[in-house]
């Protein structure tokens, strides 16, 4: 076994997966990697095309197919329940991301076997939005504060008025520096990763680190960082490593009210069960 497994979720359109597996084949030694990738609510198509793929990868593939819709985290989960991995042992890294990344770094591997995973127990890399260009990490610097816990609860009344909410948050960030982050260039520290590329260490899981999927979408930040603090696992902003999302390729045909939906019953989650 490789000291690095990727694990990552398809949903119905291969393409997106097969993109990136051709981004990561061409980082230099990629044969270090593992890969799974867990088909969500698989089709006889979309079964036949991943074992195409996986059989030309140059790294070690192996599939895991759900006729379920399991979700982005919910798909994690369930490969680490069907890996069943000794986290004494190999992989010392496992990260787990959306299938619509993109490596620009050829020795991203490189960078990352260099790193200690006795101390970097939780990574959220430079991830750069393919819309904007700018650094989706880190997410949350501090947990969420009382203010925003009152903002939360009125955001979360109505679809309505959330996306007026929405809206209106956009402007006065764009209008107001008060509300702009500095950009971070140094590793640092940090409350939650972006979950889109979250790098673990057998330590997280060695420490009583989970994937925690009680919920379908939206929560996999807030309950990563609760789980690492509850544990006292740190999380750690590594800029040096560098990927790309091809934001909101998987759900794009969302609509408002349905993001709203998945997004409010990850927040009435993680509030009982963290706050």
């Amino acid at each position: 076994m490789n000291q690095i497994k990727i694990i990552t979720v398809n949903y119905k359109d291969t393409a997106v997966t097969e993109r990136f597996i051709r981004s990561l084949q061409k980082l230099d030694t990629c044969n270090a990697v593992d890969l799974v990738i867990v088909d969500s609510e698989s089709t006889v198509q979309t079964k036949e095309q991943l074992e195409l793929l996986a059989k030309s990868a140059p790294f070690k593939t192996q599939l895991i197919f759900s006729e379920r819709n399991t979700y982005y985290w919910g798909g994690a989960a369930l490969a680490l329940q069907t890996l069943l991995l000794d986290y004494n042992g190999p992989p010392q890294w496992i990260i787990v991301c959306n299938n619509d990344i993109i490596f620009p770094q050829i020795d991203f591997i490189k960078k990352l076997s260099a790193l200690d995973p006795d101390k970097y127990q939780v990574i959220g890399p430079t991830i750069y939005s393919s819309v904007t260009g700018k650094n989706l990490n880190p997410y949350m610097d501090q947990p969420i504060r009382r203010l925003e816990k009152i903002y939360l609860s009125l955001f979360y009344i109505n679809y309505v008025s959330a996306r007026i909410m929405q809206i209106a948050l956009k402007w006065l960030k764009k209008s107001a520096a008060i509300f702009k982050r500095p950009v971070a260039s140094k590793i640092k520290k940090i409350y939650a990763p972006h979950g889109s590329f979250v790098i673990f260490s057998n330590q997280y899981f060695k420490r009583g680190g989970w994937i925690d999927s009680n919920y379908e979408m939206y929560g996999e930040e807030v309950t990563t960082a609760e789980i690492a603090k509850k544990n006292k696992i740190p999380i750690f902003f590594v800029p040096e490593l560098e990927v790309i999302h091809v934001v909101h390729s998987s759900t794009t045909n969302h609509s408002w009210k349905r993001e709203f939906n998945y997004a409010k019953t990850a927040y009435l989650y993680y509030k009982t069960a963290y706050f």
